[in-house]
């Protein structure tokens, strides 16, 4: 069954801002989009650039992200990540922390392309809906 669809996707809303859009996919792992709805706002509001990020308090991070669960391993997957994204990276799948939906997402909202085949059922409705 296709989770509940809330657009615009995340993906959509920060697509300006790649690492922001990473740290979405991140935070979507193993939970929904009304939990992460429920963070999002003070994680940014707290750690607006990756270098705010890649500097913060793991604890600190641990905070804002604990109604997700997995606090721990999401502080610091976001730390990591943040901190190659700001190294620079080939392909964003060298980045810590990212997985098969961040990439397929990457691929869809940063590069432009509607060919990638994701398992995600989600991002798969997404691209039927974009491609009519």
């Amino acid at each position: 069954m296709i989770r509940e669809i809330i657009r615009p996707l995340l993906q959509e809303i920060y697509q300006t801002d790649g690492w922001k859009m990473l740290v979405c996919c991140m935070l979507l792992n193993l939970t929904n989009r009304k939990q992460v709805d429920t963070v999002i706002d003070e994680l940014f509001g707290r750690y607006p650039t990756p270098e705010d990020m890649m500097n913060a308090e793991h604890s600190d991070v641990v905070d804002i992200v604990q109604p997700l669960g997995l606090y721990n391993t999401r502080a610091e997957r976001l730390i990591k990540m943040s901190e190659g994204y700001v190294k620079g990276f080939k392909s964003v799948d060298e980045l810590y922390g990212i997985g098969q939906y961040a990439k397929d997402s990457w691929e869809i909202f940063q590069n432009n392309n509607m060919k990638v085949n994701p398992r995600d059922k989600v991002l798969q409705e997404y691209l039927r809906v974009e491609s009519k």
